[in-house]
């Protein structure tokens, strides 16, 4: 294995999880908000 490869491989793996992760929080929220805006 070379090493920036390896590098290459943890960065395409950490970076785009914690992205994931806020996307996934933002819409429940905004989907949250959204129902209680609705019933009150």
């Amino acid at each position: 294995m070379d090493a920036t490869l390896t590098t290459a491989t943890w960065y395409w793996l950490l970076i785009p999880m914690p992205l994931v992760v806020l996307l996934s929080l933002l819409s429940w929220l905004v989907h949250v908000l959204g129902a209680r805006r609705g019933e009150g």
